[in-house]
């Protein structure tokens, strides 16, 4: 069991690492995954580490607010009252997360007196069980701070001939012990965002004069799809269209395609949602499975654990809003797709198929699967909740 867990994306690592050694320094054991056993599945260690950890701290940034991973783990800790908020460079942690305290350390370089790690050590405190190591001794004004004393063995005097070689190897070593406290305090660089391609950019341009020739409907295993301010999923969304409507839109390049809805809006879609005029479904035949088409005894030599799901029952037992509008965005959509899962669902999302295949009870066999009375109704219910973050 450690003290702290760390959440945070593979292009913030070396902040992180800044930070994870500083959560030590201060007397707590941490644990990120920098340190993942090559023989073990993340999705178990992650389960794992934060279950049994006192904290997790979640660093948000740019790129961890897109992350599926950081927001899973961010529910996980949210939901087990254990999560505490860091964000870089003015970053707003996403709904629902923006409604919880978090602290700003963009420019936290490992000062122990900065106002934002002061709140972090605070926050580690008081959920860990004790108190932070102090803080070093402030240096008196006026003087330099006393280096750190280290225990060495007495020394012979050097003879007099060797002594100019003894005192340069020492300045060569004290210049080398400078050059990397330097290196590891100095700011670091984020890495240039690379300007848009000029492909993106003339789509973009083009499509502003482009006529909407082209009538097409939407494909979604959903039910619907999101209309987007712009050509990303972080763009705001400015209207839904139900599989089966119509809308119009033109042949494009890239991944997102411009649309045109019934009542004049204009926006983007995900071109893998859209299907043209004389295309086929690039969605497998989707075919009811009877119940009893299910292996009873292969389903029966391998149950789900309880503790792998978020509602174990929820395939027998009607869920109540209470327990279900709580949650964040990543833990209602794994909650809506444990229910397919249990039953072999074949999942297109790569993040749903991580995350399921980690556990062995899950056996995907099948396109479609069966539901009954209290599945549907539950799905209906969790897809209401998570209707309110959008996506």
């Amino acid at each position: 069991m450690v003290d702290v867990f760390i959440s945070y994306s593979r292009s913030d690592q070396a902040m992180v690492a800044m930070l994870a050694h500083a959560v030590e320094a201060a007397g707590y054991q941490v644990w990120w995954d920098a340190e993942l056993p090559p023989h073990q599945s993340y999705g178990d260690v992650i389960t794992d580490k934060i279950a049994g950890a006192k904290a997790a701290i979640v660093v948000w940034s740019a790129s961890a607010v897109k992350s599926e991973w950081v927001r899973a783990e961010a529910d996980m800790a949210r939901n087990q009252r254990k999560l505490i908020q860091t964000a870089l460079d003015n970053v707003t942690p996403p709904l629902p997360f923006n409604q919880i305290q978090y602290a700003e350390m963009g420019d936290w370089r490992g000062e122990d007196d900065h106002p934002a790690w002061r709140k972090v050590k605070l926050s580690l405190a008081d959920l860990c069980g004790r108190e932070p190591s102090p803080p070093p001794p402030a240096a008196r004004p006026g003087s330099a701070m006393a280096p750190p004393a280290y225990a060495v063995a007495p020394q012979q005097p050097a003879p007099s001939a060797n002594r100019g070689l003894v005192f340069g190897l020492a300045g060569v070593a004290a210049v080398a012990v400078a050059a990397a406290i330097f290196l590891a305090l100095r700011p670091q660089q984020t890495p240039p965002v690379a300007p848009p391609s000029e492909a993106a950019s003339s789509q973009a341009a083009g499509s502003a004069n482009a006529s909407f020739d082209t009538t097409a409907t939407i494909e979604d295993p959903d039910g619907f799809s999101n209309v987007r301010e712009g050509p990303s999923v972080g763009d705001r969304i400015v209207g839904k269209v139900q599989v089966g409507a119509q809308f119009q839109t033109f042949r494009q390049s890239g991944e997102w395609w411009q649309v045109r809805l019934s009542d004049g809006t204009t926006g983007w879609v995900a071109r893998s949602r859209i299907r043209l005029p004389g295309e086929g479904s690039r969605t497998p035949a989707a075919v009811d499975v009877p119940a009893s088409a299910l292996d009873p005894e292969e389903e029966a030599a391998s149950p789900p654990n309880a503790a792998d799901l978020t509602f174990p029952d929820s395939s027998t037992r009607m869920l109540q809003a209470s327990e279900v509008y709580p949650l964040g965005p990543a833990t209602l959509k794994i909650a809506r797709n444990e229910i397919f899962a249990r039953k072999g669902m074949r999942f297109k999302t790569p993040f749903l198929q991580k995350w399921f295949s980690r556990y062995p009870w899950y056996k995907p066999r099948f396109d479609r699967v069966p539901l009954n009375p209290i599945e549907r109704s539950n799905i209906e219910l969790i897809r209401q909740a998570e209707a309110r973050y959008g996506g």
